[in-house]
């Protein structure tokens, strides 16, 4: 049992007897959950095996056998007396006597004092409720004495999440880094899979599916920032910037706005704009005309908050006017996706442009097929009514249409 156990260890540097029993002991939570109760007692045996020789060496092994056992803090079963050891036995009552020994805490006393600790930071302030619901997953495993992985890197998540918590404003990811971990690398390194699979299940704007979502994509929902933020148009939108008033007709390629011009710029209630079109892929949004009255705005897969904040605005000055709000995207699950994430989060009256089944039998020869698992997931998604023909295409055919189709086909 303890060396089968030991197989699946990695060897330490300086690893010894001790740290075995130790070891083994806090695998078995019936045993280490114990720890400290009165009458805890019992033998445990950790048969000697020839991986654990190879660890320590067979010389060291035995000679702390023996010196332990001298002690009283072992019985030992030879082979052969002095050379060849079958198993030794520890008792569940000397564990304190091998935690002193080997300089470790307690691993129900450590499980007790983080608790506290998270207790502690989860009453130290107000949190955004996807942050304090990555900090309250935590309790329940503590409670239990069982102690998250996410604790190995503990000093930086904790510290990450409380930097997260501080954040309103897109911030470069280095520069996050720097600033509340120390070093500019650190969050990327180290922990930046651990807070992106938390914003996955805790966050509202962040889709769990990673090929949904890319990891840039669900930073930027939590203000961190990869690339430098641009929200590329290209219509008729008219803007009050420092006192003056730009209207973008005048370039009918496109232009794309920084994070500086989303923040500071006004949106002027004097609009000449009847159509808004919201377009997945970049290709798709540069091959398209400007057109008198219509508005193009490329989406980049999800927009940013910064970028919703900013379409939002929008949307309320046009309230005013009858404004039609169109998205095209990609013809399968991820660009239904996209068009939900908009529908739901800044256009409500968005409707489908080029996803149905007229346009994915129009280009059903550039379709490529998927698996089954995709088109699974694609089954369990509630659609609207205006997207049960393109998920009914998708389907029957078991394939899925990319938008940068539809240009090499004009």
């Amino acid at each position: 049992m303890g060396g089968r156990t030991m197989k699946k260890r990695e060897k330490e540097k300086g690893r010894n007897v001790v740290a075995v029993i130790l070891d083994r002991y806090e695998e078995h939570s019936s045993d280490w959950k114990k720890y400290g109760d009165e009458g805890a007692a019992g033998r445990r045996s950790v048969f000697v095996e020839q991986e654990l020789y190879d660890e320590i060496g067979r010389q060291e092994l035995i000679a702390q056998i023996v010196e332990l056992s001298k002690k009283g803090l072992l019985d030992v079963k030879w082979y052969q007396t002095g050379s060849e050891v079958e198993c030794f036995i520890y008792r569940l009552e000397d564990m304190n006597a091998f935690y002193a020994l080997d300089g470790r805490r307690p691993k129900r006393e450590l499980a007790q004092a983080r608790l506290k600790e998270l207790e502690e930071l989860i009453g130290s302030r107000e949190w955004k409720p996807w942050l304090l619901d990555s900090l309250e997953e935590l309790r329940k495993p503590l409670e239990a004495g069982k102690i998250p992985r996410v604790y190995e890197k503990k000093e930086y998540y904790l510290k990450a999440l409380a930097g997260l918590n501080q954040l309103n404003e897109p911030i470069y990811k280095r520069v996050f880094s720097k600033h509340f971990l120390g070093k500019s690398k650190v969050f990327e390194n180290e922990i930046q899979g651990v807070v992106i699979s938390a914003a996955r299940r805790f966050h509202p704007d962040v889709d769990s599916d990673p090929e949904v979502m890319s990891a840039e994509e669900v930073l930027s929902q939590i203000f961190v920032e990869t690339y430098s933020q641009e929200l590329w148009i290209k219509g008729p939108l008219r803007l009050q910037v420092c006192g003056k008033v730009s209207g973008f007709s005048e370039f009918p390629f496109g232009v794309g706005l920084n994070a500086d011009m989303l923040k500071n710029a006004e949106i002027c209630q004097e609009q000449d704009i009847c159509k808004v079109v919201t377009v997945e892929n970049k290709a798709n949004f540069m091959k398209m005309p400007y057109e008198e009255g219509t508005l193009l705005v490329y989406t980049h897969g999800f927009f940013s908050p910064k970028e919703r904040f900013f379409l939002k605005k929008l949307e309320t000055v046009l309230k005013k006017k009858r404004v039609e709000y169109f998205h095209t995207g990609d013809l399968d699950y991820g660009g239904i996706r996209i068009f939900q994430h908009i529908q739901k989060n800044i256009f409500p009256k968005l409707q489908p442009l080029w996803m149905d089944e007229e346009t994915f039998l129009k280009y059903a020869e550039e379709a490529a097929a998927v698996e089954e698992a995709y088109l699974d997931k694609l089954r369990k998604l509630s659609v609207p009514e205006t997207l049960e023909g393109l998920k009914k295409c998708i389907l029957e055919t078991g394939k899925v249409i990319e938008q940068e189709c539809m240009l090499w086909k004009e």
